[in-house]
């Protein structure tokens, strides 16, 4: 039987950060096909669940195709910093936007 978000055997920061994460979807009337079983599943396995987040130093989820929705077909992680650094490539110098791909994933043999 699928967990949801309120059960109490999934830690409470995890349950926050995939509420958090899902909001922000539905906010920017993004697709969201994640469970919290899949997503969470998919940080565990990633090896750097312990820094996920927001700062330079940390790691985030970015979606392959942004027209595709939110979920474990169409996502990889990322370190925060190669993030950031593809933005301000891509919005301040008017480098073509590329999307991103699973060799630029956590784990890919070129990190």
């Amino acid at each position: 039987m699928p967990k949801h978000i309120y059960d109490r055997t999934i830690p409470s920061k995890d349950r926050t950060a995939y509420a958090r994460q899902k909001a922000q979807a539905k906010y920017r009337r993004e697709e969201w096909a994640f469970t919290i079983e899949t997503w969470l599943e998919m940080w565990e396995e990633s090896g750097v669940k312990q820094w996920r987040g927001s700062k330079p130093h940390e790691y985030c989820m970015v979606r392959k195709d942004e027209i595709e929705a939110w979920g474990p077909h169409n996502c990889i992680i990322v370190a925060r910093r190669k993030h950031l650094r593809k933005e301000m490539y891509e919005n301040m110098w008017n480098v073509p936007k590329t999307a991103w791909q699973d060799k630029h994933a956590v784990g890919a043999d070129n990190e």
